[in-house]
C-alpha cells in the first residue's frame, strides 16, 4: 500500500466522517505530525477533526508531537490484518519501529483517539474480517457471592463468581481489572462439568470493596508479592477448599501464579500463567494518575494496543469496558509487575518438575512479548512455553474459541500429571 498524498487525503476524510472518531476525539485540539518516510505531514486538529494538513512543514509550523516511521511500517500498521506487534501506535513505539518526538502526554491523552484513527485507516483497505461473536446464552450459570478475607489484620469483603463442580480452578484477573475477564470459562458448559471455576476480584477491584480497615486514598497500597500470595491462599481457605486447585492468572495474575509456584508449590495442582512471566519490567509510573490524563477514557486505546486486531466486536467492547478500576488501583497493581517482579532469581526458585507450570504469551502483546517470555521460561526448571497465535494480552477474554483448545489441553496435562 502506498502512503502518499492521495491515501492521506482519503484517510483524513474518513476520520472526519467517522462517528467513533468524532465521539472519542472531542476536546483534542493540538497540531501533531505524522512523518511517513521522509515526508512530514503536520495535522491541525480542532475538536477531534483534522482541519488542515501542512506537507513538509518547517520549524515555524507548531507541532506538539511527531510520530515517525518508514512508509513500510505505516503500511503494516494500517493493514487490515497487521503483523504481530504492528497493531497500534504505542506497540510500534514499544518495539522501536516508530519514534516519537515531543510531548508523550499527548499519546497518553489521545490513545483511544489514535486507536480509532488506525481502525478507520484499515477500513479503507477493505472490510475487516473478525472472529464471530461469542454465544449469547438464554440463561447464565455463573453465580456471584461474597466472602471475607483477612490479611495482616485488615478485613476485606471479596466478590467472586463461581460455576461448575470438580477440581477447583482459581482465576486471577489482570491489573486494574475484574473477574468478568473469565466469563467465557465460567459459561463453558463442558469445562464446568470437570472444573469448579472460581474467579475473584482483588480488593478495590470490580465488586470487591476496598479494605474496611485501610484508606485507599491516603496511602499507597502498592501490590506486593508477599501480600498478594497470602491473599490468594487466604481466599482459598475462606471458601473451605481442601482439594489442591489449579491456578490460572493473566498479566499480573500470571506473575502471581509464578510467585505462588515459588512459595506454595505443594498447595497447587498446577499453574497456568498467561501474558506474564518473571521477571517483568516497566509500566509502574505516575502517568496513570496524572490529573491531565483521563485514564479511564483512554483505557480502551490501551486495550486495543495489546489485543489481536481481528477479535469480535462484542469481545472487543467488553474488554474495553471491564478495565474499570480506578487509575490509582491500576498504578498500585503495576508495582508488582514493574518493581516487585524484577528479581532475576525468582524463576530459578520454581521447580516445574514438582508442580506443572505452563507459561504462554500472545503474539500481539508488546507488554510481555513472546521472545522475552520464552527466554525467561528457560530459567524455570521443567516449565512449558507456547506462543498463542491470533491472541494478545488477554487470551481468555479476547477470543475464547482460539484459546480454548490450548486451555483444555493444558488442564488435561495438569490433571494427568503425577507431580
Amino acid at each position: 500500500m502506498k502512503m502518499g498524498e492521495d491515501f492521506l487525503d482519503r484517510w483524513v476524510k474518513a476520520i472526519n466522517s467517522d462517528d467513533g472518531c468524532a465521539l472519542n476525539g472531542r476536546g483534542f485540539s493540538e497540531p501533531i505530525t505524522f512523518e511517513i518516510g521522509s515526508v512530514r505531514n503536520t495535522l491541525t486538529i480542532v475538536n477531534g477533526k483534522i482541519d488542515n494538513i501542512t506537507v513538509d512543514s518547517g520549524p515555524l509550523v507548531r507541532s506538539v508531537l511527531t510520530l515517525s516511521a518508514s512508509e513500510d511500517v505505516w503500511s503494516k500498521l494500517l493493514d487490515p490484518k497487521p503483523p504481530a506487534l504492528y497493531n497500534d501506535f504505542f506497540a510500534l513505539i514499544a518495539i522501536g519501529d516508530m519514534k516519537f518526538d515531543g510531548d508523550i502526554k499527548i499519546v497518553f491523552q489521545q490513545w483511544f483517539t489514535f486507536s480509532n484513527w488506525v481502525r478507520v485507516g484499515r477500513e479503507l483497505q477493505g472490510p475487516l474480517v473478525t472472529a464471530s461473536d461469542p454465544e449469547f446464552f438464554d440463561e447464565w450459570q455463573a453465580v456471584g457471592r461474597y466472602t471475607n478475607v483477612t490479611i495482616d489484620g485488615a478485613r476485606h469483603k471479596v466478590f467472586y463468581f463461581e460455576a461448575g463442580e470438580g477440581i477447583p480452578l482459581i482465576c486471577q484477573h489482570t491489573a486494574g481489572n475484574e473477574n468478568r475477564q473469565w466469563r467465557h470459562l465460567l459459561e463453558d458448559r463442558e469445562l464446568t462439568k470437570k472444573f469448579r471455576v472460581i474467579a475473584y476480584d482483588l480488593p478495590s477491584h470490580g465488586k470487591s470493596d476496598p479494605s474496611c480497615d485501610k484508606d485507599l486514598y491516603s496511602e499507597d497500597q502498592l501490590l506486593r508479592s508477599e501480600w498478594v500470595t497470602k491473599f490468594v491462599m487466604s481466599f482459598i481457605d475462606s471458601l473451605g477448599i481442601k482439594e489442591k486447585p489449579v491456578f490460572i492468572g493473566c498479566s499480573i495474575g500470571a506473575v502471581i501464579g509464578l510467585h505462588l509456584a515459588a512459595k506454595y508449590a505443594d498447595k497447587f495442582r498446577g499453574i497456568i500463567s498467561l501474558a506474564g512471566t518473571t521477571p517483568t519490567y516497566g509500566f509502574f509510573h505516575d502517568w496513570w494518575i496524572d490529573p491531565d490524563i483521563n485514564t479511564q477514557m483512554n483505557m480502551p486505546g490501551l486495550m486495543d494496543s495489546v489485543m489481536a486486531p481481528d477479535i469480535s466486536k462484542v469481545d472487543r467492547q467488553i474488554n474495553r469496558t471491564i478495565q474499570s478500576s480506578s487509575p490509582r488501583v491500576i498504578r498500585n497493581d503495576l508495582h508488582l509487575w514493574g518493581v516487585d517482579n524484577g528479581d532475576e532469581h525468582i524463576a530459578k526458585s520454581i521447580d516445574g518438575t514438582k508442580l506443572p507450570v505452563f507459561v504462554y504469551a500472545g503474539e500481539y502483546d508488546f507488554t510481555c512479548p513472546p521472545d522475552h517470555v520464552e527466554e525467561s521460561v528457560k530459567k524455570i526448571k521443567g516449565a512449558n512455553y507456547k506462543t498463542l497465535k491470533g491472541l494478545g494480552h488477554f487470551p481468555m477474554s479476547e477470543c475464547y474459541e482460539r484459546f480454548r483448545p490450548t486451555l483444555l489441553e493444558t488442564l488435561e496435562e495438569i490433571v494427568s500429571s503425577k507431580s
